[in-house]
């Protein structure tokens, strides 16, 4: 029951563009990683034409443009997170 309410909490934090906007990324992270064709290509291939399917049946259209705009939106501490990786020393084992 718990999961269950986890779950709703998260499906409702996020919109269907920014969601298929993630899938999207994922699916270009798994070409290059795995390669056209693949079992986790296709897997998230599938997830993405299930998702867009959902969203015609229930009459909403895509709008990537906007979703990439809002995600593209720099957290507030942006300036000291730039701080804290440019001073990071990357040591070989």
């Amino acid at each position: 029951m718990a999961s269950q309410t986890r779950d709703q909490e998260m499906d409702e934090s996020i919109d269907d563009n920014e969601l298929l906007l993630i899938l999207l990324r994922n699916l270009r992270n798994a070409t290059h990683t795995f390669g056209e064709g693949t079992p986790p290509t296709e897997s998230i291939r599938t997830t993405i034409e299930d998702h867009l399917q959902d969203m015609k049946r229930r009459g909403i259209t895509t709008n990537l443009a906007q979703a990439r705009s809002q995600s593209s939106k720099k957290p507030e501490d942006y300036a000291q997170l730039v701080d804290v990786f440019a001073n990071l020393a990357i040591r070989a084992k």
